[in-house]
């Protein structure tokens, strides 16, 4: 950074203040005999009144980065490409393939499908299965999302839906053995995980571990299985890691007896398996310390409750009656204390005099629960409901619902 000294003098001796060059355009270089000093980028005086000079910062600019510099023939379809379909959910972008071949290759490449699959999380529906029948899906928008073969007849034998995370689907063969599969239903894409090393008995407890990131571009994902030694009260846990194509057994035991008995598949967020217990805990897993801990449920937890993620935190759902209204308890924090209590006490629910059973909780704002065997989503920040499937029947806490996203991801 240069400075310069304006030191034009007038015929009178007096040293004024004047331009910083003269007539003939020339600057004047710096007076020998006053010493020059600049102090935080300002001009500083300095000398007696009648033997001043002024010091000025001359800033060469070219040193500085300008402003940003867009381009100006950018098109919408730039801008369409980049900041709009990887946020779209599958069943969209399968039909915008057919607007060009450019748009065909870019959502079908690889690095596109990974974008998509860390970008879009939005729950887009439930795959539901009733005992001895094949799976379906109710989509929370049927013009959004969907999936080809909601009946999974894309898989080579009959399965049970038991645990999903991230658009990832788990099935388990209905043969009693224990073959899994891991699909993602929008793109019929599968593949059968090698035999375990130890029998899970015919009902174990999964969780699937799949959480999209900037570093997971192979989609890695985990399934841990918890079951329970014959004769042993005692909980182990087998690992099977997609990185390595081969289970583990953890060397962590749960040994604890009330935590012995685990009520169906956990729910995986944060590197942590949730499991509910039949004692009115919550079994909890850490998959990168390889431990387990033991959370307590509030009271009156039960079947017609459920874990859920809610604004990012893990979070316990119970419905419950009061008189004539319908009423939704959400616990949160590891103590599980109570946070809300909603009341639905539109007329919607005025007809129904069934229980009410909490599935799952979508977006953060929006409840899914059944009353019957009918579907709804209730957005508790607008206070409305959504019938989602109408259905005959009670519901006895035997019909699965798995939140499904409707993403991209490849499982190979």
């Amino acid at each position: 950074m240069a400075t310069s000294v304006d030191s034009k003098e007038h015929s009178t001796g007096n040293s004024e203040q004047g331009d910083l060059s003269d007539d003939s355009g020339q600057e004047y270089p710096p007076s020998p005999v006053h010493e020059e000093k600049v102090v935080d980028g300002y001009d500083v005086f300095h000398g007696s009144p009648n033997d001043r000079k002024r010091i000025a910062l001359v800033v060469d600019y070219s040193e500085f980065p300008g402003p940003k510099r867009f381009k100006q023939n950018i098109e919408i379809k730039d801008v369409v490409t980049e900041h709009v379909l990887p946020f779209l959910p599958a069943k969209s972008l399968f039909r915008l393939r057919a607007v060009s071949k450019e748009w065909d290759e870019l959502i079908t490449s690889p690095f596109f499908i990974h974008q998509q699959s860390h970008h879009f999380r939005d729950i887009s529906g439930l795959f539901c299965q009733l005992p001895g029948d094949a799976p379906f899906f109710v989509s929370l928008n049927g013009d959004a999302y969907g999936v080809p073969s909601p009946s999974l007849s894309f898989l080579p034998e009959p399965v049970t839906v038991r645990t999903s995370c991230n658009g990832l689907l788990c099935c388990q063969s209905c043969n009693g053995e224990n073959t899994y599969y891991i699909c993602n239903p929008a793109t019929k894409d599968w593949r059968a995980l090698p035999k375990s090393n130890l029998y899970h008995g015919p009902e174990p407890a999964l969780a699937l571990a799949f959480e999209p990131s900037v570093l997971n571009f192979a989609a890695h994902y985990q399934l841990i299985c918890a079951f329970s030694l014959t004769d042993h009260p005692v909980i182990c846990f087998e690992i099977f890691s997609s990185r390595s194509s081969s289970w583990r057994l953890a060397d962590t035991e749960c040994c604890e007896l009330d935590a012995s008995k685990l009520n169906g598949d956990g729910l995986f967020m944060k590197g942590v398996a949730f499991w509910e217990t039949s004692a009115g805990d919550i079994l909890a897993f850490d998959l990168n310390e390889e431990q387990y801990g033991i959370l307590s449920l509030p009271l009156g937890s039960g079947p017609h409750g459920a874990l859920a993620v809610m604004h990012g935190e893990l979070c316990y759902i119970l419905p419950h009656r009061r008189g004539y209204e319908y009423n939704l308890d959400i616990y949160g924090d590891m103590d599980m204390n109570l946070k809300h209590s909603i009341s639905l006490d539109g007329d919607f629910f005025h007809e129904f005099t069934e229980k009410m059973r909490a599935l799952a909780c979508v977006n953060s704002d929006v409840v899914i629960v059944n009353i019957g065997r009918i579907l709804i989503a209730y957005d508790v920040k607008a206070g409305k409901a959504e019938v989602l499937r109408s259905g005959t029947g009670t519901d006895d806490g035997c019909v699965r619902y798995l939140p499904y996203v409707n993403s991209l991801v490849h499982v190979h």
